[in-house]
Order: C-alpha cells, then structure tokens, then sequence
C-alpha cells in the first residue's frame, strides 16, 4: 500500500472517528504511517518511544544513529491539538532537533525549531488528513519524515529551505508596503516618470511633479470603477473599438550633448534608438539590461543585429531610460519632450 492510500484509509477512520483517544492516535495513525515512510518502527533506538527529555517525556524521537533525535513528534487526542506547540517546544529547548511536529493524527504541524522567531513564525506547513489533497499531504510527509531523506539530512535541507523561504516572504510582506511609502515620501524620480508617462498616455497630458506628489500623499483617493451601460436587449452587442484621444499633443525628443550638438529627430522612437547607437548598444546592454537585450521583448523593439533595443511605450519613458543610461555611462547631456512642429 502506498503512502497515499494509507492517506486516503486514515482520512475514511478519522471520518469514522475510530480514534477516540491519544494511543489509539499513536498505535493506528502515527506508526502505520512512521512504517510506510521506511521508519523501522520496532527498532526503538531508532524510533524512541516516550524519550525522555527534562522531567517530561515526547512521545516519540526519530534518531540517526542510535538514540541521537533528529525529529521530535508530540501526538495528541484528535482535536486537542490546539495549545500543545509549548510542550513541544518544551522539549526542543532542552534538547535541539531540527524537525519537529505537532499531530492529532488529523493534523499534522511541522516546525524547523532552531529557526528564529516564536512557535508560529518556525511553523512550515500545516496538513489536514481529512480535508486535504492526499497527494500533497503524502508529498510533504515523504519531504520532512521519510526515514532515509532524515537519515541523509536531507529532510533537514528541506525543511531550512522552506523555513527561510517563508522568512524571506514574510519580510517582502513587510518591505513592500514600507519601499511604496518611501518611494512616495521620497518623491521617488522613477516612481514619478513612470505615472507621468502613463498620465501622459491616457489623457495626452503629462502632470508636473508637484501634481503627481500630491496626488501620491492623499491617502483618501477613492479607486475608481468604471461602469459601462448594459447593451439594449434590441441592440446586438458592439465590438470594444478604442476610441481616439482628443487634443493630445503629438512630441519627440530633443537631446542636447555637453558640446552643443542636438539630436532631433522626427519622431521621439527615431530619437531614441539613434542615441542608443551613439552610446553603444554592447554598452547600454551592460548598463541598462532593460533596454538592450539578446532576446525580443514582447513589445515595443526592433531589431540591431543580434540586438533587440526596447524603446518603450511613450515619450516620457523614453526621456528616463535615456537620462538613465547616460548617467550609468558617465555621459553629460540635456533630454526634452518637445511637441512637434
């Protein structure tokens, strides 16, 4: 029988409630299980029952080698896992192990305890025998349980992993919020070009800094929803035709160089990709990534040879990426949105 279809038998007795107490918890649900996952259940320097730790005892201490603990696992009566991580924890501090689990043969709690942080913070994953993928659940026991991945460490490879995969997450939940802040605070150069180029693009209009500041700082901007009116039942539905933009200007770029040399061109692209040339793509490439590249974007490119440069949507981004390279290249030059003529 597979680790899975031991799953899935288990999921059926718990719905049968066939496991009114902790031992029968131990003997029906975590020994078949430590077996199946290779464990030799009736080697008990291997599989320790009740090892002393302190004045207390875990329930069970997964060694390698002999009565050296590498896993700790506390199970309790069905539904009464709840509270019971300070127990384990208990044990933990007096003796370290990397992997240890909470289980009420229903649930199943992993923790990497020499992480950092409280209980919950070293918490890794979390299975459901009843209401989880047993696929998933059987993957994750093999992961973090199985007798050779913990004999040859690498169980405790996985579980360091996930566990500073969920630290770097929690503290890019953190940062990203804090980097938006600074950004607004700092009237952030790039932040600003951006939303004017995308201004500038939706209504032909491109805001000064202090508008596009102001507009950042109010924390009281309600999202706006556009509402479209429902077709006329007597009425087939019309395709969505963009309609064209009214009194947008049409610009380009004027580039003044340190020695008075202007580039000026008809079209703000024709601009663009000219300086690109004058600065190097091979250099720009090295720079600026963004801009040249070995492979097509998916829009906005054209082809230099085994070159793609990206000359972006509209006018203003175009300005900041050329301001950019040149200040990455060491090059002195003025960048001006002109209209045209």
């Amino acid at each position: 029988m597979t680790l899975k279809e031991h799953i899935d038998k288990i999921g059926n007795r718990l719905r049968s409630r066939e496991f009114p107490n902790e031992q029968a918890v131990r003997q029906g649900i975590v020994d078949p299980l430590l077996r199946t996952l290779g464990w030799p259940t009736d080697d008990t320097q291997i599989v320790y029952p009740e090892y002393k730790v302190g004045s207390g005892e875990v329930d069970y201490a997964l060694c390698y080698p002999a009565s050296t603990p590498r896993v700790f696992i506390e199970a309790k009566r069905v539904g009464n896992i709840e509270g019971a991580e300070e127990q384990l924890f208990g044990y933990d501090f007096r003796i370290r192990v990397p992997i240890a689990v909470l289980t009420d043969g229903k649930e199943w709690r992993f923790f990497h305890p020499t992480g950092e942080g409280t209980w919950e913070e070293r918490k890794i994953r979390e299975l459901d025998l009843i209401e989880g993928d047993s696929k998933e659940n059987a993957e994750c026991l093999n992961r973090y349980l199985n007798y050779e991945s913990v004999r040859l460490d690498r169980a405790v490879d996985a579980i360091k992993e996930d566990y500073n995969n969920l630290v770097r997450q929690r503290k890019i939940e953190w940062g990203l919020p804090e980097a938006w802040r600074m950004l607004v605070q700092e009237a952030d150069k790039d932040l600003l070009g951006v939303l004017a180029g995308k201004t500038e693009d939706v209504c032909g209009h491109c805001p000064d800094d202090e508008q596009i500041i102001t507009f950042l700082k109010n924390e009281d901007l309600p999202m706006v929803q556009p509402s479209f009116p429902e077709p006329r039942e007597d009425q087939p539905e019309q395709p969505d035709i963009p309609k064209p933009r009214k009194n947008r200007p049409s610009t380009r770029l004027r580039i003044t160089m340190s020695d008075g040399e202007v580039i000026e061109r008809p079209h703000a692209k024709a601009t663009f990709i000219e300086m690109i040339k004058r600065f190097g793509i091979e250099r720009v490439m090295r720079v600026h990534p963004s801009t040249v590249l070995t492979e097509p974007p998916k829009y906005f490119w054209t082809e230099q040879g085994q070159f793609y440069i990206h000359y972006y949507p509209d006018t203003w981004a175009k300005k900041q990426a050329l301001e950019k390279i040149a200040q990455l290249l060491n090059i002195q030059l003025t960048v001006e949105i002109v209209e045209k003529r």
